[in-house]
């Protein structure tokens, strides 16, 4: 590990180009981009990071060459892994989603869980966790925050919140990085979309997100990401129509309140710059000029341009030069503090050789942990008197989204039923005349709900036709042992309020879908507490 003097030392041996290209973040996919245009890129503007998604392993070996061809400092790699390595690394386990995280409030636990994910994911080169979400969903509607965050309770985020930093961050594997600051989770609107609002009062802010950032800032988090969410109690408008400037192009916001107000010295990452609640801000050309003046660090999601642009704010005096080295130095910091300057051997061979968290039976004890009975009006859970043989209907109700496939399909349960000697028909997002005949045919229906912000949706998590079709004309309501359970957005008796048997599994993963199943046949018990309230339906801690 460098010492400050040698990582200072280290930038004003650095070109312009060189400085320039340590702030930017790219995002390559392996299916829309020619290997030569991402060769040319790497070697142009010289990136001191990028970004994977779950690229194959050859694409990410090919960016790994690139990068020690062209460019003389080390890379760090970032990924989006906010629910186990399954997230960032091909083939490998998903946790449970944050919510259920909640339910189970156990920050031992979760942070045994992130170290895990620290360890494989390092062992595939990760370095940088987009993680974990620190929101407070205080607003049902939230599209975009629900089961990303991991309470509407402050202090349920900060215990958990801050278990998770120290997870990834444990042995110096990964650097977290909390988000997304000023605070999601007010709003109902959708930051990709717009700027979103933060309507909080200066005193219920600091009461609230600021004491989220303030802890864990104080366990040492080695970054945080701004979002394009504006925070009207401690900023200044733009003008009538743009209103209040999202945090990544707001000095009052990073530089006063996150660096200088909470103390934060790590190093600041901007939520993707592609999102329209940043780019309608500014003309395109002044998109990271104003981020890095206004005290941002890392640019997620640059473009090539974006170096021109950089270079030239800093040539005529626009950016000063001394904030590119300030960025540059905090980028450093967090790459120094994970080994990047000179120990990956060594941490690749110790994660070799010395015992793994086993993540899988972390996954499994969260999942199980997290089963909620909400409702159970009828007494239909669990299901102790159902039979080997038993018919099952498993109707799932859900969105499609043929943009983004659905990684987590309602076949686990399927095959766990199926395993306990059911015999299961499944139907997706069926018709009313396609479960007419339920009552007839079927011992047990199972409504399982998955709709959640993983979904992508983008303006609403709010049921459509296709959602409640399968409920027309009432056939499934006489069904005398009819199970609702979401697997996602926990706020669903909004949309059905009618459940008289209602389970949150917060998640779809497969864990979680084995746990529903475990509960539901009465083999382990369902211990979970909410860890939202919902006004009218269900408190926190049922």
């Amino acid at each position: 590990m460098l010492t400050e003097k040698q990582l200072l030392e280290g930038i004003e041996a650095l070109t312009l180009d060189e400085l320039v290209g340590q702030v930017l973040n790219y995002e390559f996919n392996e299916r829309r981009h020619k290997p030569e245009w991402i060769e040319q890129v790497i070697r142009d503007t010289l990136p001191g990071s990028v970004y994977y998604g779950t690229g194959s392993y050859d694409f990410c070996e090919k960016i790994r060459g690139w990068q020690k061809k062209y460019c003389k400092t080390p890379a760090m790699y970032v990924v989006d892994v906010e629910h186990g390595p399954g997230c960032c690394v091909p083939n490998e386990e998903f946790l449970p989603r944050p919510m259920a995280w909640g339910a189970v409030d156990d920050p031992d636990l979760l942070q045994r869980a992130h170290h895990a994910t620290a360890q494989i994911s390092r062992k595939h080169m990760r370095h940088l966790a987009l993680s974990p979400v620190v929101d407070i969903n205080f607003n049902f509607r939230n599209c975009l925050v629900n089961t990303r965050a991991i309470s509407d309770d402050t202090d349920a985020v900060i215990r958990n919140g801050v278990a998770a930093v120290k997870g990834f961050q444990q042995d110096n594997l990964m650097a977290a990085c909390c988000k997304h600051f000023p605070g999601d989770g007010v709003d109902e609107r959708n930051q990709h979309f717009l700027t979103s609002i933060n309507s909080l009062s200066q005193e219920e802010w600091m009461n609230t997100y600021g004491r989220v950032y303030k802890a864990v800032i104080d366990a040492g988090v080695m970054s945080i990401m701004v979002a394009h969410i504006a925070l009207p109690a401690f900023d200044e408008k733009v003008d009538d129509i743009l209103g209040y400037p999202p945090a990544t192009l707001s000095k009052n916001l990073m530089t006063g309140l996150l660096k200088g107000t909470l103390g934060f010295e790590g190093c600041i990452v901007s939520d993707a710059m592609s999102m329209v609640g940043a780019c309608a801000m500014v003309k395109a050309e002044r998109l990271a000029v104003e981020y890095l003046k206004a005290g941002g660090d890392m640019i997620l999601f640059a473009l090539p341009t974006d170096f021109k642009y950089i270079k030239e704010a800093v040539e005529s005096g626009d950016l000063p030069i001394e904030r590119l080295k300030d960025a540059v130095l905090r980028i450093w910091r967090m790459k120094n503090q994970v080994g990047l300057f000179g120990e990956e051997e060594h941490i690749q061979e110790k994660l070799a050789t010395e015992p793994m968290e086993d993540i899988k039976e972390l996954s499994r004890e969260l999942a199980e942990r997290s089963v909620t009975v909400i409702r159970n009006a009828e007494g239909l859970f669990p299901q102790k008197e159902l039979k080997s043989g038993a018919k099952v209907l498993q109707v799932v109700i859900k969105m499609e989204d043929p943009e983004h496939p659905d990684i987590h399909g309602m076949t686990t349960v399927e095959e766990e039923l199926r395993a306990r000697g059911m015999e299961v028909t499944t139907l997706i997002n069926p018709k009313h005349y396609d479960v007419k005949d339920a009552c007839e045919k079927y011992d047990l229906v199972l409504m399982n709900l998955k709709i959640d912000s993983g979904n992508y949706t983008g303006g609403t998590l709010r049921i459509g036709w296709d959602q409640v079709m399968a409920l027309w004309r009432g056939y499934l309501m006489q069904h005398p042992n009819l199970v609702f359970t979401s697997f996602g957005d926990p706020y669903k008796l909004y949309d059905y309020p009618f459940a008289a048997t209602y389970i949150n599994m917060y998640s779809a993963t497969e864990s979680s879908q084995r746990a529903f199943v475990k509960a539901l046949f009465g083999e382990i018990e369902a211990a979970g507490k909410s860890p939202v309230a919902f006004e009218g339906f269900f408190e926190r801690g049922v």
